[in-house]
């Protein structure tokens, strides 16, 4: 992998669109995303972590390459068509696992460096947690720590992008969970409660949840942690405005993706 990263650092990007367009040349790139470090069994925890970690670091090198080149991998990534590797599954897996990191590498590249900034550092911490494994409350206080740090104006940068607010939003709604689904305001000051009353009501809030929505709506997953925790806080802040706009939000969401759910049965 180190040598791919320095090949696309170098490439001529005209050349390398091209390149993606030939068969040869798309299948070419599919090899290249093979791994170079030993695959972790990526059953257990412990290698399910490692490998979150490994692929986090590749989307952060990915993310620093030309947009003229991210363009045409973005267009090769859910083009492309190899049926004939005759790959071992492991690195089948492995091609999956790379191509995803392309994803998620645009987007962090459609960030601006604060709000990249944030996201790093939010995936930072979460790895250590489970590396260190601390008590629950440490855990938890680390996040709100972080959040501290950030102060209103990180945070509200944060917040104007659909990306990086999912990725934010994402911890605080398993920071709900964690608090046994209630908020204790006095845990945080006030600015930090008055911007995520603030973004509920703009107009990032709806592109946001959308985002989330796609990936799960069912009970428990990351959007519905999210809803939950506002709507517990737009309540305990008697913010009728909030409580307005988190019911608009929501009877949105729910006639967009509900049919996805009743067809999953859920």
């Amino acid at each position: 992998m180190p040598q791919t990263i320095s090949f696309l650092k170098k490439v001529d990007p005209k050349l390398f669109a091209e390149a993606l367009k030939m068969p040869e040349g798309a299948c070419a790139m599919m090899l290249a995303c093979r791994w170079s470090t030993p695959l972790p069994d990526r059953f257990t925890d412990t290698g399910k972590a490692e490998i979150h970690e490994h692929t986090d670091k590749l989307s952060r090198e990915f993310a620093q390459l030309p947009q003229a080149i991210l363009e045409p991998l973005a267009q090769w990534r859910v083009e492309a068509v190899c049926r004939d590797l005759g790959l071992p599954e492991a690195e089948e897996w492995e091609l999956l696992q790379t191509q995803e990191t392309f994803r998620l590498a645009i987007f962090l590249a459609e960030l601006t460096p604060v709000q990249r900034e944030a996201v790093y550092e939010l995936h930072d911490l979460e790895h250590s947690d489970f590396k260190r494994r601390p008590p629950l409350t440490e855990s938890i206080n680390e996040y709100y720590v972080l959040f501290t740090q950030w102060g209103s104006q990180k945070l509200h940068q944060v917040l104007d992008s659909p990306w990086s607010a999912a990725e934010f939003l994402k911890t605080f709604g398993l920071l709900f969970v964690l608090e046994d689904g209630q908020w204790k305001l006095s845990r945080m000051p006030s600015w930090f409660w008055e911007e995520l009353a603030e973004f509920v009501e703009g107009p990032n809030a709806y592109p946001t949840f959308a985002q989330m929505a796609r990936v799960s709506v069912l009970p428990s997953s990351p959007y519905r942690n999210t809803r939950d925790a506002l709507v517990f806080l737009a309540d305990a802040l008697k913010d009728d405005r909030m409580v307005r706009g988190m019911e608009a939000l929501d009877t949105r969401i729910e006639a967009e993706f509900y049919p996805v759910r009743k067809r999953l049965g859920h």
